[in-house]
């Protein structure tokens, strides 16, 4: 817990502020806290799902990539989840918060389940 307070410290974010914060899930920028490991695991994603799928997504655009989990959310292949539990894992905590409260998963997602548990706990 301590470093995620740390990281919103450096990052600028105030401790009543949160990602997601109602309004603030729109205005939210994803691209300023991508890791480099995270971009590799959205690139891969992208290249997963334009090849399989024949999905093209711009990875360099906020609203692109949130139309990119929202869908490989919903895509019942195995390395799909794979690699978006990979991106998941390996972005920071910013975007980690971010994609469990907003409503870019799909409803059934592991993700989305943990979302739940994490409010109750």
């Amino acid at each position: 817990m301590m470093l995620k307070e740390l990281w919103r410290k450096t990052m600028g974010f105030h401790p009543g502020a949160s990602a997601c914060g109602g309004v603030q899930n729109k205005k939210f920028r994803i691209l300023p806290h991508m890791t480099h490991t995270g971009e590799f695991h959205l690139e891969r994603l992208t290249v997963l799902l334009r090849n399989r799928y024949g999905r093209s997504f711009n990875g360099k655009v906020d609203d692109s990539i949130r139309e990119l989990m929202h869908f490989a959310s919903r895509v019942q292949d195995q390395d799909v989840q794979r690699e978006l539990l990979l991106f998941y894992l390996n972005c920071s905590p910013v975007i980690q918060e971010y994609l469990r409260s907003a409503r870019l998963l799909s409803d059934d997602h592991f993700l989305a389940h943990n979302r739940e548990t994490r409010r109750a706990g």
